[in-house]
């Protein structure tokens, strides 16, 4: 069944931002329980609804899915679709960048201390585009430090459940951002490195109450079905990574062929620099 091409909706707008457009694919859809209006999850991150969208159209977003078609996508001040267009997907070229990959297992640096740390955060681009998603932001993070500074970081991971983005209308459904590792008080302790939203490198449970409304304790999983597979759960589940990981789909990924991801990709580099930094590698 093709899929409606264009789906136009005039809605009320109030003037605290302009209308955003989104290239996307759509991650999910939960249409919710009685009284709920369906929510549909980017690829991106964002969490948004589709107040005039009927049965068909929603048939045909779940297809969509299935057969990961992308969209340009305009959204509201409200988080609301008003235009959905189907497009042709990016050029998605995947050639590795050979002087950087790396063989045998991942095994993340450790700092000596947390001067260190916080020389490397310092360091780190803090001109991001207001409007940039934070796995690009964390994917040159982390790609900068390894080709400037040899350093081997890991990601963290924060995923919002299906209750907790209902009952504080939170607009994500995950965020991510690079983690360390660092010896403080003779012991070796990870900390969060996320340059937009920290001071300095952060400890976990403080990086996740950012966050958390409700300052919950977020769970943390070994496999992306731990927190897909349980959406009332709680608030949040935390999952960690090596560097190289760039959306969820790349955990998902792994559960399923038992692959690890090992390299950077130019193509994920480029669009993460030009996205998050307007910068052309």
């Amino acid at each position: 069944m093709r899929l409606l091409l264009v789906m136009a909706f005039t809605l009320f707008m109030t003037p605290l931002w302009a209308d955003t457009q989104v290239e996307t694919q759509i991650h999910d859809i939960d249409m919710g329980q009685a009284n709920e209006e369906p929510l549909i999850f980017f690829s991106t991150g964002q969490v948004v609804s589709f107040p005039t969208g009927d049965a068909k159209n929603f048939f045909l977003l779940r297809e969509a899915i299935q057969k990961k078609y992308w969209f340009r996508i305009t959204i509201n001040d409200e988080r609301e679709i008003i235009n959905i267009t189907k497009i042709a997907p990016p050029v998605e070229l995947h050639p590795p960048i050979k002087n950087l990959i790396r063989t045998g297992p991942f095994t993340p640096s450790i700092l000596k201390n947390m001067d260190q740390a916080r020389a490397f955060f310092n360091e780190a681009r803090n001109n991001a585009r207001q409007e940039s998603q934070c796995y690009n932001r964390a994917h040159i993070w982390s790609y900068e430090w390894r080709i400037k500074n040899n350093l081997y970081s890991s990601k963290a991971w924060l995923f919002f459940t299906r209750k907790f983005i209902r009952k504080y209308k939170f607009e994500w459904w995950f965020h991510v951002a690079p983690m360390i590792h660092v010896v403080t008080d003779g012991e070796v302790k990870e900390r969060i490195m996320d340059i937009k939203y920290a001071k300095g490198p952060t400890k976990l449970k403080d990086w996740t109450d950012i966050f958390l409304r409700d300052n919950a304790d977020c769970p943390v999983v070994e496999k992306y079905s731990d927190q897909a597979n349980f959406p009332e759960s709680g608030s949040c589940f935390v999952m960690k990574s090596s560097m190289y990981y760039y959306q969820p789909v790349d955990l998902e990924k792994k559960e399923i062929t038992g692959e690890e991801k090992s390299r950077w990709l130019r193509s994920e580099v480029e669009h993460a620099y030009l996205d998050a930094f307007e910068y052309n590698l």
